[in-house]
């Protein structure tokens, strides 16, 4: 080659890295532009009089300055903040939302629950009335507060969701389109470096918003999975998500992703995680719903307690009590796939026995299957049954009757007989009779095959009576009642979901509009015979049930026998004479520490001390009611209960829900700071390796301009030893 080709190439070759140097420069501030670097490569050499003579040089390639550990690593750390930012925020607003004396419950049910001691003082004090009142609708009205900054929560985090969603979307579709490009750009053998660069920072962006696994084909193209596996983008067809209700959870809508053939959507909520919509589904799966669910089974816990002590007192005017509270009903949605018709009815049972779970009940082709939400524990089904009396009985009344062990109950049903003296129960499957044991707490109580059969209401049976018990179709579980009866033509994975307590706090209400219609009085007292000659004394007579107001309010005579102990009778009328008569069935008497309680009739009397025999003791409506605050001692003294699964007190529930929060907001935090350090650092690797450094490339550019120029003066000396030569011709 001669001297002015070398030259030329030389100058070819400056031109280049001066372009490739005023790119890098140019692009200094371009978000994920990677440096490029020319390539250098002398030519092949031309041998030549014994001697091989170089040829120039040639830019040989212009590379790109990125490593893909660390892009992936960057990547991650993107995926990681993206995530903890979001919970941090939101659990930053629920921490301020339930802790705040302004926004929190715990100042306005701390004066709801004083309230209660300050009329138990002053029963007949209307002020104090007025304000335990007007503290219940406060309280409420809390409630209510709270329940609806939750659902303004929700329905934030649920647009943030879409937002996201549709972002991905528009990613995954330009993240498709450029893998087709690369490919054709790459045709020529040279990698498209400014393509890549933005391939790499939507990748980026997309990490933002989702966690993502990558794989790279044979040309270039890039695959990226989300969740558990699912394809968004193969090559150069990208998949779309959308956000639905797939599941029958009118409120959170969940994420499914088309199928690229027919177009059906696979609901994948469960499966996504990482990111800005990881954070989002966690923040409101996790901690919204979950939060919103302890508040509401607090509500409950509140209203039941209350209502059911309100009823067990009388009023001002000398009445029983009725509730103070709305009690919230129980939510039950549709599969949103179901073949079935017909929804279960479900209803609280045993407010003492819910929990703050969220249910599916599953119909898996021949039963039922309850299942918690989110981890799917199986929950065990106690079956509901029922007594109904034979046709020829003498006593109509029926057997109240408990699963308690479903391992050895059939739910082929029973026939309890009675033979006058004693009961006997038949299975019926196999017609074998079933051995009964009485319950030793209460000699009316039958135990056999997994049931308790409570005969107590039995009084009037008769020999040859009987009885039949059958499951009712109804089954138990976790406080609730699910009846599945109205359910038709399901098929095997049809479901509904059960929110027992999710919306209790925003429905919760008050009911009693008067306040003397709040019962601060027992509803039955009791006296000591004046001619009893014991040490007995009468500790306590309270109401236990007070459904049959007429029994409990009939006089009842307590006497001791030292022979046959404790005995009631009532006094009723027989042809016109009044008549004491042996209460049916026999009162419940027990002894403890020196204490004996005895039960009959809906109330409970407690005696210490010693009897003497014929001891007597009268139990009758409370007709001296004015003044009296017993069942308002009762009701005040509900705040020391350990109502929440019986575990904990009311104030000690929302206790551990401002805890719970509190600990979720404190390692929210953390992560999110720890998260920020590690993609400062993983921001600053990719910046070390692919980032522009302005003053390298001014150096650069200096000594690409010094090389071109040098070429330029070559091709001067090429030129003037030309011009000699024609000369020396000439």
């Amino acid at each position: 080659m001669s001297l002015l080709g070398i030259a030329l190439s030389g100058l070819r070759a400056s031109q280049t890295g001066l372009s490739t140097t005023g790119h890098n420069i140019s692009n200094a501030s371009t978000e994920g532009y990677s440096r490029q670097r020319v390539e250098f490569q002398a030519n092949k050499p031309e041998y030549f009089g014994g001697n091989y003579i170089g040829r120039g040089v040639q830019a040989s390639s212009i590379q790109r300055l990125q490593r893909d550990w660390v892009d992936t690593e960057l990547r991650s750390s993107r995926t990681d903040n993206a995530y903890a930012q979001v919970m941090a925020a939101y659990a930053e607003e629920l921490d301020s939302l339930f802790a705040d004396e302004s926004t929190g419950l715990e100042p306005v049910l701390e004066s709801y629950l004083n309230s209660a001691h300050d009329v138990a003082s002053d029963p007949t004090s209307m002020s104090s009335r007025t304000v335990m009142l007007g503290d219940a609708v406060s309280l409420v009205e809390r409630f209510n507060s709270i329940a609806n900054q939750l659902e303004e929560q929700r329905a934030l985090i649920n647009d943030q969701i879409e937002t996201s969603v549709d972002e991905i979307n528009d990613y995954a579709t330009a993240l498709a389109k450029l893998n087709g490009n690369i490919v054709s750009a790459s045709a020529t053998g040279e990698a498209p470096n400014d393509l890549l660069d933005q391939r790499s920072n939507l990748l980026n962006k997309l990490a933002d918003k989702i966690d993502v696994s990558l794989t790279t084909q044979e040309n270039g193209e890039v695959n990226v999975f989300i969740g558990s596996g699912q394809a968004l983008v193969m090559g150069s067809n990208a998949r779309e998500l959308v956000v639905e209700h797939l599941s029958g959870d009118l409120v959170n809508p969940d994420i499914g992703i088309k199928s690229p053939t027919d177009g059906t959507i696979s609901r994948i909520t469960r499966f996504v995680s990482g990111g800005e919509i990881g954070g989002l589904l966690d923040t409101r799966n996790d901690l919204l719903d979950r939060s919103q669910n302890e508040l509401g089974l607090i509500g409950l816990n509140i209203a039941s307690a209350y209502n059911e002590q309100n009823r067990l007192g009388l009023d001002m005017d000398g009445e029983l009590g009725q509730d103070i509270f709305n009690m919230p009903e129980v939510s039950v949605n549709f599969g949103q796939l179901n073949t079935a018709t017909g929804i279960p009815a479900v209803t609280i049972e045993k407010v003492s026995e819910l929990t703050a779970s969220d249910y599916r009940l599953v119909y898996g082709g021949t039963d039922y299957q309850l299942r918690t939400i989110p981890d799917g524990t199986v929950v065990a089904l106690t079956p509901e049954v029922a007594g109904a009396a034979g046709g020829g009985n003498t006593e109509t009344a029926v057997p109240e009757i408990e699963v308690t062990d479903t391992s050895t109950f059939d739910t082929g049903g029973y026939r309890l007989d009675y033979d006058g003296t004693n009961y006997q129960l038949t299975r019926l499957s196999d017609s074998a009779v079933v051995p009964l044991t009485a319950d030793p707490s209460n000699p009316n109580v039958l135990v056999g095959d997994g049931m308790k059969i409570d005969t107590s209401a039995l009084t009037g049976a008769a020999a040859l009576d009987t009885w039949d018990i059958q499951p009712t179709g109804a089954v138990m579980a976790d406080g609730l009642k699910i009846d599945v009866s109205s359910i038709s033509g399901a098929d095997a994975g049809d479901n509904w979901l059960i929110r027992p307590t999710r919306n209790a706090a925003s429905q919760l209400s008050v009911s009693m509009k008067d306040t003397a219609d709040l019962a601060a009085a027992g509803a039955v007292k009791a006296k000591p015979s004046e001619l009893n000659t014991g040490s007995a004394v009468i500790d306590s007579v309270r109401a236990l049930d007070t459904t049959d107001s007429a029994t409990l309010f009939k006089e009842a005579l307590v006497t001791y026998d030292d022979t046959t102990g404790y005995s009631v009778k009532t006094l009723e009328d027989v042809a016109g004479v009044d008549t004491w008569v042996d209460v049916a069935p026999a009162p419940l008497v027990s002894t403890t520490d020196g204490i004996t309680t005895i039960s009959a009739n809906g109330w409970e009397l407690t005696v210490s001390g010693t009897p003497a025999d014929q001891d007597r003791f009268i139990v009758s409506r409370n007709d001296t009611y004015e003044g009296d605050n017993r069942n308002m001692v009762a009701m005040a003294d509900i705040q020391d209960q350990r109502l929440i699964e019986e575990k904990t007190t009311i104030q000690g529930g929302y206790t551990d829900i401002i805890a719970d929060v509190g600990t979720q907001t404190k390692r929210a935090q953390v992560i999110r700071d720890s998260s920020e350090n590690l993609l400062a650092s993983a921001q600053a690797r990719r910046d070390a390796l692919s980032g522009v450094n302005l003053d390298e490339e001014a150096a650069d550019l200096i000594r690409y301009q010094q090389a071109y120029q040098a070429s330029s003066q070559v091709i001067s000396v090429a030129r003037t030893l030309f011009d000699t030569i024609l000369n020396v011709v000439r």
